[in-house]
């Protein structure tokens, strides 16, 4: 039998901070302290997309003396009121934590002249008024793909996702490269929820549970609020073999509320680590930059939980080596057709 190794989040994440590029944080001005507020479009509680952004100003809030305000559930729709409430009450930046608001906030922003900073559109930054931050997660997904492919018993996985956005589609293409740089045979399972159905639960549920009929027995999960729902599937029913169905999931950590323990991992995002590099540029004055979390930079990261087996954490060992020293090129794809087109090339 394999020797069976636990490893923590926090075991793997002191492992990762070795690569971590150090932000150099100034002496605190003598101006005033910064008042930040983020917006998010569902619960700052999610343990997901809401949360870590929520949770990546909290985590600044004593060390740079910052004035916090989180508005949560606000929806996918007009948040434009939102923006110029929180413009009104003199807040030096709004970050506008979703995909759906990145042409509302600059807008808000020149009418108003406040700072934003948006997610995926790096064409609307404007020097001093509006940043763009995106996840370049592909390579923590890449590693998630080398689990799934250690850790599968029947040779097949799954990815379910809630949108075809630029950040899902980097994760979902370096998640493939790591499964099929173990095993180029297994075969790859791929739903999408819906268009925009980040909170869809039941869909999540529903999409997890027809590839765990097709046989699969790992699933990568991208889903905010949806991926409730996929866990749920994973917890509820047995792969074909009778075992269980191992559940990889992005951005947060579940652990906590893992009873049935069929959470393998996480492909966690820090949002503290671009953040403060907002806050540094400023005090600069040169805020308005395009900021990508990283692997490099401590904004990614592969959590473990469970048992892995012994090979299992030396495949990821040598993995991450080979990324960080450029052996292993991980492919950066945010456009949907290239990677379903490269999906279809990559496993027939």
């Amino acid at each position: 039998m394999k020797k069976m190794l636990i490893v923590t989040a926090v075991a793997l994440l002191a492992f990762g901070m070795l690569f971590q590029t150090a932000i150099a944080v100034p002496p605190h001005p003598g101006a005033r302290p910064l008042k930040v507020a983020v917006v998010v479009p569902a619960s700052a509680t999610d343990q997901g997309w809401n949360q870590m952004g929520a949770d990546g100003v909290r985590v600044l809030q004593d060390k740079w003396h910052l004035t916090v305000e989180v508005a949560e559930n606000q929806g996918y729709g007009d948040i434009k009121p939102v923006l110029r409430d929180l413009a009104r009450k003199g807040f030096d930046l709004i970050i506008a934590h979703a995909s759906g608001y990145q042409t509302m906030a600059p807008e808000v922003s020149a009418e108003r002249d406040v700072r934003v900073s948006i997610v995926e559109n790096p064409d609307a930054i404007k020097r001093g008024l509006v940043s763009n931050y995106e996840g370049e997660a592909q390579k923590g997904a890449y590693l998630a793909g080398v689990l799934a492919a250690k850790m599968t018993r029947r040779n097949v996985v799954g990815v379910v996702t809630s949108a075809e956005v630029p950040d899902w589609n980097r994760m979902t293409v370096g998640f493939m490269e790591g499964v099929h740089s173990v095993n180029p045979k297994i075969k790859l399972l791929y739903n999408v929820i819906g268009e925009a159905a980040y909170e869809d639960a039941a869909g999540g549920k529903r999409n997890t549970e027809a590839q765990i009929a097709a046989g699969a027995d790992v699933i990568f999960g991208m889903g905010d609020g949806a991926s409730f729902g996929i866990m749920k599937a994973c917890e509820e029913n047995k792969a074909r073999d009778g075992g269980k169905v191992w559940f990889i999931d992005v951005i947060g950590d579940k652990s906590g509320i893992d009873s049935k323990k069929i959470l393998l991992g996480s492909v966690l995002w820090r949002f503290d680590v671009i953040y403060e590099m907002m806050l540094i540029d400023i005090y600069a004055g040169r805020f308005g930059g395009d900021y990508r979390q990283t692997l490099e930079n401590g904004g990614i990261e592969l959590a473990l939980y469970n048992e892995i087996p012994q090979d299992a954490m030396n495949a990821l060992k040598q993995a991450r080596e080979g990324i960080v020293s450029g052996r292993i090129n991980v492919s950066n794809m945010p456009g949907t057709k290239e990677m379903r087109d490269y999906k279809k090339r990559l496993f027939r």
